[in-house]
């Protein structure tokens, strides 16, 4: 990454981070679940909102941890804007290629053996 005010350069280890797959997953779902309550002006709402849509979420995660959850959300997303958009419901390359790990149970888009 650089800083074009400063110049700085800052480099990001990559390598690591497929260890942790499962917490992309989980900090994904919780943007796309804040997505749901961000307009609800009361603090309380907005955190008991969270607190019982991820409850809902880990315990579904937790019985079937290999589900690829960010996938289906990318997935049905797109869906969704076609619908939206009143488009026909057609898939990419990109789309066909998220509904190809879930049916064939590759991990994170490809990045493992």
């Amino acid at each position: 990454m650089i800083d074009y005010n400063s110049g700085q350069i800052t480099v990001y280890d990559f390598d690591n981070s497929c260890f942790g797959w499962y917490m992309f997953d989980l900090a994904s779902i919780w943007g796309n679940g804040m997505g749901w309550i961000q307009f609800e002006p009361d603090a309380e709402k907005r955190k008991k909102f969270m607190e019982d849509y991820f409850e809902i979420v880990l315990a579904g995660y937790r019985f079937r941890s290999q589900i690829r959850s960010n996938f289906m959300e990318n997935i049905i997303d797109a869906f969704e804007v076609m619908r939206n958009n009143s488009e026909e419901p057609e898939c990419d390359e990109e789309l066909s290629y998220r509904i190809k790990c879930i049916e064939d149970d590759i991990p994170y888009m490809g990045f493992f053996p």
